[in-house]
């Protein structure tokens, strides 16, 4: 058997509509999407404006929200409530996530590496740092000391961010830095492998993976736990996709349609737990999936440095596809990028027609989960990840919401691939792919196979 391929032997999902990896997969086949108003506890609805870009607002109010961000059980994982009390909810929902990785794993990983395992967590969001930094930040203004105000500032100012958070303390920094989401997994479940986290914007949770992979493939861990996470908790998302335009008007996520217009910020997190292939089916685990390769890539210098490039998309697919000693992507089913933006989508789709095999005899599934869940930024890679493994465990490709089905874009006209409805549970599942492009240029794509049939081709 190859000595690079990875196993995946365990996963844990949480999103809006789904508070574990079951819960997830049923939401996927239902194909119900989870888009409302932001929650009233998030952040208040302001008068919303039309044009991108202007009087710091939003023109949209909608958003994919977890049923709670801030949920933990601190006296189950043995945090000291000071402590707990100032974790960014992305801590939180890291060491639950590994939480739940361990219970649907069949055995525990630290046991067979003597706790010699990694944590590589995508993280992007630090909205709860400057929450908790508001106060300080908002009494240097007042005062002028920040160098940015002239002591006119209204008072008021000062008492409101005071009273919205809980004032520094001895845990404020150990809770609010984005190493912490990592390093919390290890500390609470007593990990002594390497930890860090990776931020590659929307391709963080892939590039994680990829150095997870790294790392187990040269030997250096035995085990390693790896996904992204994110979660929302002010305007600032909201404010600024406004600003470029990437927000859905609508408050609808369609990937690949005729008529997306955008996409729906989501909150969720997913995590893996890797082993090496041989070592995997050799300790008897559970095998849900095996990564056959990683292609990565940079756009370069491109149009601006938000604007997706087929360029650099097929440079990441072409490596992987190197690994695997073929010129052209021969999947059952490719799992999207998918943001529903017309810029993303359009380079997403000629990428796609410039490397699958036109003579593929059937045509590829193609889908999206930002279209149920919303776009989770850092953790959307891992969530498609989860979808793409649990989809190969059921032999089953969840559907894309049947009105999206309906109203295909016009680069799947004559297409090797097409938008996934409700007949395709019925379609064989032997290898599938996932695409992620973040902001910035940064470009992954991985092969995932059934164990079945990697060990057929071994």
């Amino acid at each position: 058997m190859a000595t690079n391929l990875i196993a995946v032997t365990s996963v844990a999902a949480r999103c809006a509509g789904a508070e574990n990896a079951d819960e997830y997969w049923r939401l996927l086949q239902a194909a119900r999407p989870q888009f409302r108003s932001v929650p009233s506890d998030r952040w208040a609805a302001r008068p919303t404006i039309r044009v991108p870009g202007s009087n710091n607002r939003s023109y949209s109010h909608v958003m994919a929200p977890m049923q709670d961000p801030f949920a933990f059980d601190a006296q189950r994982f043995r945090v000291p409530r000071a402590r707990a009390m100032r974790m960014d909810p992305q801590q939180r929902l890291a060491v639950s996530l590994t939480d739940e990785l361990f219970e649907r794993s069949r055995g525990d990983p630290r046991e067979a590496s003597g706790g010699r395992v990694a944590t590589v967590v995508g993280v992007s969001s630090t909205d709860y740092r400057s929450i908790s930094a508001a106060p300080l930040l908002a009494e240097a203004t007042v005062d002028g000391s920040l160098g940015v105000g002239n002591g006119s500032e209204r008072a008021a100012v000062t008492a409101a961010a005071t009273r919205a958070v809980k004032p520094m303390s001895g845990h404020t920094m150990s809770g609010v830095l984005a190493n912490m989401v990592a390093a919390a997994v290890q500390s609470v479940f007593d990990l002594t492998g390497p930890a860090f986290t990776v931020d590659a914007a929307c391709a963080s949770s892939l590039t994680a993976l990829d150095i997870a992979c790294s790392l187990l493939s040269q030997g250096r861990v035995n085990a390693c736990i790896t996904g992204g996470v994110y979660t929302t908790l002010t305007s600032e998302a909201h404010v600024g996709f406004s600003a470029v335009g990437a927000l859905s008007p609508s408050g609808k996520c369609r990937p690949f349609t005729s008529c997306a217009d955008g996409f729906v910020i989501g909150e969720g997190g997913a995590l893996l737990l890797l082993k090496r292939f041989e070592d995997a089916a050799r300790s008897g685990d559970h095998i849900l999936g095996v990564i056959e390769a990683i292609g990565s890539s940079n756009d370069g210098r491109a149009p601006g440095v938000m604007t997706p490039t087929v360029k650099g998309q097929v440079l990441a697919i072409r490596e992987a596809l190197t690994v695997r000693g073929q010129e052209s992507l021969r999947v059952d089913a490719i799992e999207g990028h998918g943001t529903g933006t017309t810029v993303g989508d359009q380079a997403e789709l000629e990428t796609l027609l410039e490397v699958c095999d036109p003579d593929a005899g059937r045509p590829t599934l193609l889908g999206s989960a930002k279209a149920i869940i919303g776009h989770t930024m850092a953790a959307s890679g891992a969530l498609a990840l989860v979808k793409a493994l649990l989809a190969l465990e059921n032999n089953s490709w969840p559907p894309q919401p049947s009105l999206d089905v309906s109203e295909p874009h016009p680069l799947l006209e004559g297409a090797p691939f097409r938008l996934a409805g409700e007949k395709c549970a019925e379609t064989p599942l032997r290898r599938v792919a996932v695409n992620s492009f973040g902001f910035g240029g940064t470009n992954c794509h991985v092969i995932l196979a059934t164990p079945h049939e990697v060990e057929s081709h071994a």
